[in-house]
Order: structure tokens, then sequence, then C-alpha cells
């Protein structure tokens, strides 16, 4: 019993030392803005049905300037997450995209998009921004939030074979739960895309 509790006492003590490493890690960070995103218009642009893509959106936003806008749709998911689990569901599986409100990107050069993951797939509201707009000459830098299983391959598909843009960014998946240093973990995503 000893040798047990011996043991989960300094494996618990390695997994502190390893997160407080990694949390000074990304504490001490600085943004170095990429060449790309110099004397561009920026807007930022996301769906978020339970708030994690939302707070995402708006730490990624108070980074830089720009303009930030939130997909909204004409006709809101039930608030009872079984309800709205299963018609997402069924409109996946009937290819349905849900009606938002126009949001005009025609004067932004650098677009990023944020989505939460929906059966590991991109959340429809986005799909339909996606579809309704046109990318061409524009970055596209989408950001994906996720609380269960996130086929990162399958989503990037996804988005390319959405959207009519040549230029897709190195996409951002954050697990949505416990998340911290959420502003930090976007500068070191930022400085390496």
């Amino acid at each position: 019993m000893k040798f047990l509790l011996s043991s989960i006492f300094i494996i618990f003590f390695a997994l502190l030392i390893i997160a407080l490493c990694k949390f000074n890690e990304l504490k001490n960070i600085e943004y170095n803005p990429p060449q790309f995103l110099t004397d561009k218009k920026i807007l930022t642009v996301y769906y978020s049905n339970s708030g994690h893509t939302k707070s995402v959106a708006q730490n990624l936003h108070s980074i830089f300037s720009g303009d930030i806008k939130e997909i909204k749709l004409t006709e809101k998911y039930p608030n009872n997450i079984f309800k709205m689990s299963k018609l997402i569901r069924k409109q996946m599986k009937e290819g349905y995209l849900p009606e938002i409100e126009d949001i005009d990107i025609s004067n932004y050069d650098v677009i990023f998009v944020g989505s939460p993951i929906w059966n590991f797939s991109m959340s429809l509201p986005v799909k339909t921004f996606l579809k309704n707009n046109n990318f061409e000459n524009k970055i596209l830098i989408p950001f994906f939030t996720y609380s269960g299983g996130a086929n990162k391959n399958n989503v990037i598909n996804e988005v390319k074979n959405t959207v009519n843009t040549k230029e897709i960014r190195n996409p951002l998946f954050m697990f949505e739960n416990g998340i911290f240093l959420v502003k930090e973990q976007l500068i070191k995503w930022l400085n390496n895309i």
C-alpha cells in the first residue's frame, strides 16, 4: 500500500512539474506578427453555441487589430442539448445547411474562422458561412474548439472542399475543457502560421 501511494505521489509530482514548465513557457511568450498579417484588413468570424469558441475568438481578436463578427442563425437550435444533438445529426446526414445572417467579407484580406467540432466535423453554421462567401484572393485561417473527438485531417479536408480559396493557413485545434493561458496558446500558434 505504501508503495502504491508513493508511486502515485511521484507521478503526480512529476506531472505537476511538467505542467508548471509548460505554464512558464507559455506565460513568457511574445507576439511576433507573421509578415503576411502586416498591413492587412483582418476579420475574425466565429460560431459558438456553448461559449468556448466565442472565448477563443475574442482572445484572438484582442491580439491584433481588426473586426470580429459572430455567425448568427436565422432560426436558433433548441436549448436542450439532446434535442440539438439529434437535430444536428439529422441535418448532417441529410446534407442540410442552416440559414445564417449575412456577413460581408469583401473588404477583408485575412479571415480567421472559428468553429466548434460537431460529430467530428465543423459546425453546420460555419459550413454555411464558408459556402455562402467568396474567399477568392483571401487568406483563410481556421480555428476549432472541441470537447470530444476531433478527426483533424477530416475537418481540414472538409474546409478545403467547402471554401473557394487557394490559401488556407495552418489551423488551430483547441481542447475546450481545461483551457488555460488561451491568449498565450494563440500567440504561440500565430507566431508559427
